[in-house]
């Protein structure tokens, strides 16, 4: 009885202590699509943009930075209200490799910091011609180290969208945006190590 009771204590400890190192290493780079494997990195260029073409005037600034190794942006800037909908955003354009990977992705995952604000990543695809793309909304605790990984079957089209069917071969590029419920004021969001997961 007493082999058979240190015996299942044993096994207790090496349970608890999987437990530990598996919630010790979510989050971080190891943990890099733990879903969907590790993925490839995207490959591109990152591209910031505003509200200005509408006549608005908020503002957005991108510097490159290190997180870890890995360079990362940090993008920062101001949304207003001089264009009613006012919104800032950036979006990576893949070389061609990326591209096509992209178009057969089942995931997509990249680190953050975030400010506790809503933002918006978005799967843009070619066939959606009023703005209305794909998108997934996510809110980081301010200043809290974090992966996202979102399947492609979580991109949904805002409700004002006219509706279109996600058609992957048609992809373009992802991009990030202030949610278009965003009141005004400042943010700051950090984003490095993104992937996508075939």
């Amino acid at each position: 009885m007493k082999n058979t009771k240190n015996a299942l204590l044993f096994a207790l400890s090496v349970m608890l202590c999987f437990a530990v190192a598996s919630c010790g290493s979510s989050g971080g780079a190891a943990a890099a699509g733990s879903e969907f494997g590790e993925g490839i990195p995207f490959v591109g260029e990152l591209n910031i943009f505003s509200d200005v073409n509408d006549g608005g005037d908020s503002t957005i600034e991108m510097e490159e930075i290190e997180v870890d190794g890995i360079t990362a942006w940090r993008i920062t800037g101001n949304v207003t209200t001089a264009f009613q909908y006012g919104f800032v955003g950036w979006m990576y354009e893949p070389d061609e490799a990326t591209l096509e990977a992209l178009k057969t992705a089942r995931a997509i995952s990249f680190m953050y910091v975030g400010d506790g604000q809503r933002m918006t990543v978005k799967y843009r695809i070619s066939t959606v011609t009023d703005h209305a793309f794909h998108e997934y909304n996510f809110t980081g605790e301010a200043g809290v180290v974090d992966r996202l990984e979102v399947p492609i079957r979580f991109f949904q089209q805002p409700s004002w969208g006219a509706g279109t069917r996600m058609v992957q071969a048609n992809a373009v590029d992802i991009s990030w945006q202030t949610h278009e419920s965003w009141r005004p004021g400042p943010f700051e969001i950090t984003i490095w190590d993104v992937r996508i997961h075939p």
